[in-house]
């Protein structure tokens, strides 16, 4: 026999009394309540009163001006200035970088945030710049520029603002490059079915970007041309060695670099994790007439794995998509820092 039911509450049950449908109701329901014009006009006064947030910056109008060849970004009167008490310009065939530094500093509400780079990334790589090609074109070591500026508040520059530590930083990239790095043969990587795997969409980046490297990349006369190595996954994960050559014409090249485009390399090599992408980028982007390979083609390069995880397993809200969106406006700065267009920008 089963089991009586239970009540779950002491209390009496009190059953709903459904009404009529007919009879009781007649007609659509009535109009909400207005409010009374002099509340209206109250409630309006009351708001204007609120104070507005002040902008609290000291700067009213962002302009550009042509200095001597070039766009100098002036706040009001002011120029900015970099660590090194430089002024922040630029030459006169990179009008979009200019135009965006504008940009940059005309969207700022105050001048706190003048101080966080991540509210100024162009005016921080741009600053970058600026310090090293004047430290070259005045032909001062590092301890001359650190000797000059001592005693001045902010003016100390990085020692990494020197060519060569910063040769030598991308180079270390080299033999770890992402491009490199091979998932093994077997393991967890399935891609859906007619999809390509892990493994094969790697491989044709690789080969995609070795060829690239292989045809633009300048040897000596009458030498191969570059070899590189890749770090197949079926034998553990380890760096790819490459040889010296191969290191030594990427030397070579990379210090024939101006001080815009190692800037730039720099930080797209931070970015990607990749040298070979970041010298593809860089070097197609110089010039913005012959674009062949652009901010998207380099993050898909970089990105694949990730990418390809996403695919699998979907994406993870304020993790994948910020990151998403964080790479290609860092391989956007980069593109706008190396990029050269000889059109002027109107008259301001």
């Amino acid at each position: 026999m089963p089991a009586a039911p239970r009540q779950i509450h002491t209390t009496h049950s009190n059953y709903a009394n459904p009404l009529p449908l007919g009879g009781t109701v007649d007609g659509p329901p009535p109009d909400p309540p207005v409010p009374q014009p002099e509340y209206i006009t109250r409630n309006r006064l009351r708001q204007a009163a609120i104070p507005k947030p002040r902008t609290e910056r000291f700067w009213e109008d962002v302009h550009l001006k042509v200095v001597d060849g070039r766009y100098q970004i002036l706040l009001d009167a002011r120029s900015i200035k970099t660590s090194a008490k430089n002024d922040v310009s630029v030459p006169v065939n990179k009008p979009l970088l200019a135009y965006a530094l504008q940009v940059e500093w005309a969207t700022m509400r105050n001048s706190k945030e003048a101080l966080k780079s991540h509210f100024i990334p162009l005016t921080s790589l741009t600053s970058r710049a600026i310090d090293l090609e004047v430290a070259e074109k005045d032909s001062a070591s590092v301890e001359t520029i650190e000797a000059t500026s001592e005693g001045e508040e902010g003016g100390e520059v990085d020692v990494r603002n020197t060519r060569e530590q910063i040769t030598d930083f991308v180079m270390g990239y080299l033999d770890t490059d992402t491009v490199f790095m091979i998932s093994p043969t077997r393991g967890g990587h399935l891609a859906a079915a007619g999809e390509k795997q892990l493994r094969d969409r790697q491989l044709d980046v690789a080969h995609d970007i070795i060829e690239w490297a292989q045809e633009n990349i300048p040897v000596p006369k009458g030498e191969d041309k570059l070899d590189f190595v890749l770090s197949d996954g079926d034998h553990g994960i380890l760096p790819s060695s490459q040889s010296d050559r191969t290191k030594q014409i990427l030397r070579d090249m990379i210090s024939k670099f101006s001080a815009w485009e190692l800037v730039g390399l720099e930080c797209a090599v931070i970015l990607s994790k990749s040298l070979l992408v970041a010298l593809r980028l860089v070097m197609e982007n110089r010039k913005t007439a012959d674009i062949k390979w652009d901010v998207e083609d380099a993050a898909k390069a970089c990105n694949l794995e990730t990418d390809f995880q996403i695919e699998q397993w979907g994406l993870v809200e304020d993790t994948h998509d910020v990151g998403h969106a964080d790479l290609r406006r860092g391989l956007g700065a980069v593109v706008l820092l190396v990029s050269e267009l000889n059109i002027p920008l109107p008259e301001q």
